[in-house]
Formats: C-alpha cells, sequence, structure tokens
C-alpha cells in the first residue's frame, strides 16, 4: 500500500471522494502465451491469482485511508490470436481463479467489478473474459460488472444492457468510451449512444 499512498494524499489534496483501483494484468514476464488467470500452466495462473488477492488488499488500504469503498476493475487480456480447439478450459480456469481471488476480500472497503471486451490487439478470434461470461458471473457472485461502452459491437446499446443487468446485479460500473475500429481508450463523444445512457 505504500507505494499508493501518494494518490490518497493527491485525492485528498484535491477534493475527491473516493479512489478506484485496477489490478495489471499485462506487460509481464508471467503472462504467458496470452493468457494470465485463466492459464493451463498452474504456476502461471497461481501467481496472478496472488496478484490479484494483493491488488484486492491494497484497494481495501485505500479505501479505509478514504473513507469511501475502493472500486477494483477486474479485466484480463486472456484470449486468442487466432481461433482456439477449446473455449470451455480456460473459461473454466478464469472461474476458478476469480472464485480463489475473491474468496476473502474486504466487503466493507472493496467493490469488485468484472469488465468484458469484445476483443483486442493479439486476441481477435476469441476472448476468454466474454461479455456473456462476466455477466453471469457478476450475477451469480454477487459483485459489480464494469460495461464499458467502447467494448461492444457498434449496433449494440450500452444502455439496453443497464436495464437489462439491473435486474440480475446489484450495482453496475461504467468505463464511458466509444468505438473506433476498437476501444478509444475513454476519448468520448456526445452521441446518441452516450446520450442513451444517461436519459
Amino acid at each position: 500500500y505504500k507505494h499508493f499512498e501518494p494518490w490518497v494524499k493527491w485525492a485528498k489534496e484535491n477534493g475527491l471522494d473516493g479512489v478506484d483501483f485496477n489490478p495489471t494484468w499485462f506487460s509481464h514476464p508471467m503472462m504467458k502465451d496470452g493468457l494470465s488467470l485463466s492459464s493451463p500452466d498452474e504456476t502461471t495462473r497461481k501467481f496472478w491469482v496472488n496478484h490479484g488477492k494483493a491488488s484486492l488488499k491494497i484497494a481495501a488500504e485505500i479505501g479505509k485511508a478514504m473513507g469511501s469503498p475502493c472500486a477494483v476493475n477486474i479485466w484480463v487480456p486472456d484470449g486468442y490470436k487466432d481461433i482456439p480447439a477449446d473455449r470451455l478450459g480456460p473459461r473454466l480456469r478464469l472461474k476458478k481463479s476469480l472464485d480463489e481471488m475473491l474468496e476473502d476480500y474486504d466487503k466493507e472497503w472493496v467493490i469488485p467489478a468484472v469488465e468484458s471486451k469484445v476483443f483486442g490487439i493479439g486476441l481477435e478470434s476469441y476472448t476468454v473474459g466474454s461479455n456473456e461470461f462476466y455477466q453471469n458471473y457478476a450475477a451469480t457472485r454477487g459483485i459489480c460488472c464494469l460495461l464499458d461502452t467502447g467494448h461492444y459491437h457498434p449496433t449494440e446499446s450500452p444502455a439496453d444492457k443497464v436495464s437489462a443487468l439491473l435486474q440480475f446485479i446489484p450495482e453496475l460500473m461504467l468505463h464511458v468510451s466509444r468505438p473506433v475500429r476498437w476501444d478509444s481508450d475513454h476519448v468520448t463523444i456526445m452521441d446518441d449512444t452516450t446520450a442513451e445512457l444517461f436519459a
């Protein structure tokens, strides 16, 4: 936590009510063959489970220091560039990893949320943490589902997802971005899709 204390100090100095946090699942030697929490290599999978647990502990300290629960965005870039022979195995391992990671987090100070993606660079054919996977995971575990408006097909309406998901999930988080050939990293414009979210 000490490495993130400057975040809390900055947030308090600037009058913010809270700070969110996310574990980083990429740019690391233990990201093996494009897989982290869904890796078939048990050493790799456990490394990332432990990373997630440590991140949740950091988030709890941030929440306590701010006096406001810390939202933790869980997004893993696991997937394949080409069509996989096995679509079920990676999802079973991701489910197991998330369950292990979330088994004893501090529910008073941490709000975990899972975030899906249609595809990404390097995982154009198969995304382990698909929209269907994370929506069902969040609904069955009673945690947040995070909707990034740039992570859907351009003909899908994220506003439709909000009213549907709130029937089964206690709360949602939003990243408001726009798809321009791919996720444009939260560069927004006021368009019909964005306006519908807040109607």
